[in-house]
């Protein structure tokens, strides 16, 4: 796969289905050539959330920035079988796509996409390093669930009512104490909540449980990047993911858990770009 997208945005991912793909090419020559970029995103979004931001402001750095909506999500096909989709649907996803690249992509994956692209390294993915943003960890979500459900309730009835009913039943306010340290302007809110989605719940499910990556170590090279203020996947989580590759984390100061969707994602997107650069 060179710059150019494939015809209509779409491309063939795993089980026969067709998968949404977008991206930038690259506004400007590298030398040497840089490797391209795919970002995959998190739970119920869609490859919509890097398409204002990152997508571009990468492309100006010289990398064709590429991103894809997992099955189920988005424009992907899929959406019938999402109630039994499981993260190894996902993992096979992203696998497939990156197969098509003629270069080895840097994967950088957001949230249950960072669980994602973790165990897609342990499964010999085609890649040349990866970056895991506000990634779930390796030790699951378990423990942070329990949390939240002791000091936010509301959170945990309003994430129900998403998964359950869908996003016109979410009281934005409240989820965006989660998402946002720095919201956006009410209607771009009010746009994010618009395009999110119900999510596999079988996934959801494998998200609490332990996922030990011991044998992704040392194949690519791994940079942890966490938010300062991340209410979903907390700093001792950053850490604890960024201790299992045997790395320091990087920190986005003042950032909440969808960093690029604030006002302020500029600075998440620079720490990401420092974190590239030390990965070769």
């Amino acid at each position: 796969m060179g710059s150019r997208l494939p015809r209509e945005n779409r491309i063939s991912g795993s089980d026969g289905l067709t998968l949404e793909f977008i991206g930038e090419p690259a506004r400007q020559p590298s030398a040497p050539r840089r490797a391209p970029l795919l970002f995959v995103h998190g739970a119920f979004s869609g490859a919509w959330v890097w398409q204002d931001n990152y997508l571009p402001y990468f492309a100006g750095l010289g990398f064709d920035a590429f991103a894809l909506s997992l099955r189920g999500h988005g424009a992907s096909e899929g959406r019938d079988r999402l109630a039994i989709t499981t993260l190894k649907d996902y993992v096979n996803d992203l696998k497939s796509v990156a197969a098509q690249f003629e270069r080895p992509p840097i994967l950088i994956g957001h949230s249950m996409g960072g669980l994602v692209v973790d165990m897609a390294l342990r499964s010999r993915v085609n890649a040349s390093a990866a970056v895991l943003l506000a990634a779930v960890p390796p030790t699951g979500m378990g423990p942070a669930a329990m949390r939240t459900m002791l000091s936010d309730p509301a959170m945990i009835w309003q994430m129900f009512l998403l998964q359950s009913m869908g996003p016109s039943w979410v009281d934005p306010q409240c989820v965006q104490r989660a998402i946002f340290a720095d919201p956006p302007e009410r209607e771009l809110v009010l746009e994010y909540f618009g395009q999110s989605q119900s999510e596999s719940q079988l996934a959801l499910s494998e998200l609490a449980i332990p996922y030990w990556p011991c044998s992704s170590l040392g194949q690519v090279p791994v940079g942890v990047v966490g938010a300062e203020k991340d209410a979903i996947v907390l700093p001792w989580m950053v850490s604890t993911t960024a201790w299992f590759h045997g790395v320091e984390p990087y920190w986005i100061p003042g950032a909440g858990h969808a960093t690029m969707l604030e006002d302020g994602w500029i600075h998440g997107a620079e720490i990401v770009t420092k974190c590239l650069g030390t990965l070769g």
